[in-house]
């Protein structure tokens, strides 16, 4: 595959040419469809997966079957890399959101890759570390937070700064419901009442956050 791609991934930022060269030399690009289940909760690991093109969604299910998302991943963005390192089963599942394409690195690769790159490992549990701090933030939500507060938190966490304006990639309301344990209706509601606020401008599935009018808890 193209070496370019993988030297856009913040995980393998600072390797030389040749060590960029060697992974993509063992790298295997996928085109997947839309709806498509990348990985399964449960499931043994054997790849690492870094986004090209596209998104997904990763979730976990609770024993009454409903879905809950924890992130949403997009282009340069990996998955799949905890179980690669204590080797138990998946943690969540993995499906494709829109059609995309996944470059996919076996465990072996990996791992020979990680010994002979130790800078590798040190970015790779600052990335670990992040989403731990994310899973905090996102239990500490459920607890102490209604509906309401979970979704302006999330809006908030979700924008990105462009051209000085703080506004997130294109998502669903049935997405935002998923990350926030709520329905639809309900998310509906408060994106409704938000909007009348003056909080966010919605265009298309985009949505500007102005954060000094979004309530706080």
């Amino acid at each position: 595959m193209d070496a370019t791609f993988l030297k856009q991934v913040p995980l393998f930022q600072g390797l030389s040419d040749d060590e960029i060269r060697s992974i993509a030399a063992h790298a295997v690009m996928r085109k997947v469809s839309k709806n498509t289940v990348l990985l399964r909760e449960g499931e043994q690991p054997v790849s690492l997966y870094v986004v090209q093109r596209g998104k997904v969604h990763v979730s976990v299910s609770g024993e009454d079957g409903r879905e809950l998302v924890l992130s949403i991943l997009g282009p340069n963005e990996l998955f799949g890399e905890l179980a690669l390192i204590d080797g138990e089963p998946r943690s969540a599942t993995v499906i494709a959101t829109d059609d995309s394409e996944i470059a996919v690195v076996s465990r072996s690769d990996f791992a020979d890759c990680l010994r002979k790159n130790p800078d590798i490992a040190i970015k790779l549990l600052k990335g670990l570390a992040l989403r731990v701090r994310e899973l905090n933030d996102n239990v500490k939500g459920f607890a102490m937070l209604d509906v309401q507060g979970r979704v302006t938190r999330l809006l908030e966490r979700l924008a990105r700064n462009r051209d000085g304006r703080l506004v997130t990639d294109p998502i669903t309301q049935q997405e935002i419901a998923n990350m926030v344990g709520a329905s639809r209706e309900m998310v509906s509601r408060i994106i409704n009442q938000l909007r009348a606020d003056g909080a966010i401008e919605v265009k298309g599935r985009a949505i500007t956050v102005n954060r000094d009018a979004l309530p706080r808890p």
